[in-house]
This record gives structure tokens, sequence and C-alpha cells, in this order.
């Protein structure tokens, strides 16, 4: 079994960020031990948020991990938008993705 206790310190540490309104695990990789080497995570975040790209990079500023990982984020907006349209990267998150807050 997968171990993503480290994934959900991450998930933790984010919300206290930036308070999104939910995080996806989109992906991990594991070794054959099954420890968790690297994964992504979708954060859906409030409209105001004056720049994504801002707080991404306040985001990989602030998260200290020895694992690896990547960020995806949509605005709400954006988000309603699109998680409905089959063939999105926002539908396949939507449909394939492990909610880990919200």
């Amino acid at each position: 079994m997968i171990d993503t206790t480290k994934i959900r310190i991450i998930a933790d540490v984010i919300v206290k960020i930036c308070s999104p309104l939910k995080i996806f695990l989109i992906s991990n990789k594991v070794n054959i031990s099954g420890e968790v080497t690297s994964f992504k995570l979708c954060l859906i975040v409030d409209d105001s948020v004056a720049s994504v790209s801002e707080l991404e990079c306040q985001l990989y500023m602030g998260i200290d991990s020895d694992i690896p990982f990547d960020l995806v984020i949509y605005k709400e907006s954006e988000w309603n938008d699109l998680k409905d349209d089959i063939g999105t990267f926002a539908w396949k998150i939507s449909n394939s993705g492990t909610l880990l807050y919200e």
C-alpha cells in the first residue's frame, strides 16, 4: 500500500498558506518499496486571487519538501468552466483525481 502521509502534510501546509477551495492529488510516483518519490497536486483557488503565478511561486518557496512535487492551479471560475468539458485536463482531474481537501 502507498503511504500518502507526506503528500497530506504538504496539502495541510498549502491550506495554511493560501486556503484553497479544493486540493486534488493528480498523480504520484512510487519506488519499489511503495515510498512516494514525486507527486502532482491541483489546487482550486478563489477568483479573488490576484495572480496565480505569484501564488504558485509563493507556494514553491514556502513549502519545504524532501519529495519533488508539481502544482496545477485553477481559479474557481476557470475550474467550473472546464471540469465538465470532456477532454480537458480539469475534466480528467475531476474524474480521476483524489480529493484531499475541500
